[in-house]
């Protein structure tokens, strides 16, 4: 499969995260909550696969090189999906209250936004200090390329689906 189908299959793959995610209304949520979250992690976790093989794919390691990165990945990976709970969180929050948003919860919601920046901002640069010890700089910055190029795709996606805020 070419590096361009598994782009594809993850833009597909996240693009059902996210209107199965920030589609769903106050009043369906609830109710739905609780199907809906064995749901939410078996999509996640095939995201998880696809994203990986994207990964492998892309960065082309060497048999030395996959046995450093991947250890350091997964610890990555599992600390990028608690601050992406916290992305849906805040997402989830501005669905529910973007009809009724009053100063006050604007910048609390902007404030989420920040928070949830600045921790993705330092999780990727704890990580390529990490990386970098252990494969070439050059290697690690690549691995920071695809792994920004498949988060924009994802925040794309994800605004394209939200509302905006009305005056």
């Amino acid at each position: 499969m070419t590096t361009r189908n598994h782009v594809l299959g993850m833009f597909v793959a996240m693009t059902l995260f996210a209107a199965s995610h920030l589609a769903v209304t106050d009043s369906a949520y609830s109710a739905e909550e609780s199907d809906s979250s064995s749901e939410f992690e078996l999509l996640r976790s095939d995201i998880r696969t696809k994203k990986m093989a994207l990964i492998a794919e892309r960065m082309e390691f060497s048999g030395k090189e996959a046995d450093a990165f991947w250890p350091i990945y997964r610890k990555y990976d599992v600390e990028l999906a608690a601050i992406n709970d916290k992305k849906v969180t805040l997402l989830m929050d501005y669905m529910h209250s973007h009809k009724t948003l009053d100063d006050a919860k604007a910048k609390e919601l902007a404030q989420g936004v920040f928070g949830v920046d600045q921790m993705t901002l330092d999780l990727r640069k704890k990580y390529f200090d990490e990386l970098s010890g252990v494969v070439s700089p050059k290697t690690a910055v690549r691995f920071l390329q695809i792994e920004r190029r498949l988060q924009q795709l994802v925040d794309v996606q994800l605004a394209s689906r939200n509302p905006a805020i009305k005056k």
